[in-house]
């Protein structure tokens, strides 16, 4: 493996890791939507609408750069390295595909243990309707990590393309 493919490696991850977080506050975001149709004062409208358009505006954001990372990793790669790390050999453990599971794994783990305490407390204190929202958007969180580890070593090969 060469230092510039460790490169391009490394650039996907970064790419995978921002898809999956960002993918993993959608469903906090549909909830911040479904109850700002709410009946609200007018000052609290604007200010709701601004913080709906800012975090609307943040995960799309975070979407096109998750998805510029991953389909223009060979693009960037170009652009940070030199010559000589196109041809400067790497010593590495795995191939690409093994580094993809990996991080993959790790990835959704992480969404899972992050997310997993914040799911009991939800579940322990349900009450309202918007606490079952954020019980769903926490599930709904648990279950893309869930993916994200189940489909790991699928969606590395397609990476490793």
């Amino acid at each position: 493996m060469k230092k510039f493919d460790l490169y391009e490696v490394t650039i996907k991850v970064l790419g995978i890791y921002l898809l999956v977080a960002d993918i993993s506050k959608l469903p906090g975001l549909l909830t911040f939507v479904r109850s700002h149709g709410n009946a609200m004062n007018a000052d609290q409208s604007i200010e709701q609408t601004n913080l709906l358009i800012i975090n609307g505006v943040s995960f799309l954001l975070l979407l096109l750069l998750a998805v510029f990372l991953i389909a223009k990793t060979k693009f960037i790669t170009r652009l940070v390295t030199n010559v000589t790390d196109q041809q400067e050999n790497v010593k590495l453990f795995a191939d690409r595909k093994v580094i993809y599971e990996i991080a993959l794994i790790i990835i959704g783990g992480l969404l899972i243990v992050n997310t997993l305490p914040d799911l009991i407390y939800r579940l322990y204190n349900l009450s309202t309707a918007s606490d079952q929202s954020d019980v769903v958007s926490s599930c709904s969180k648990i279950f893309i990590g869930i993916i994200t580890v189940a489909f790991g070593k699928r969606i590395a090969a397609y990476f490793a393309k």
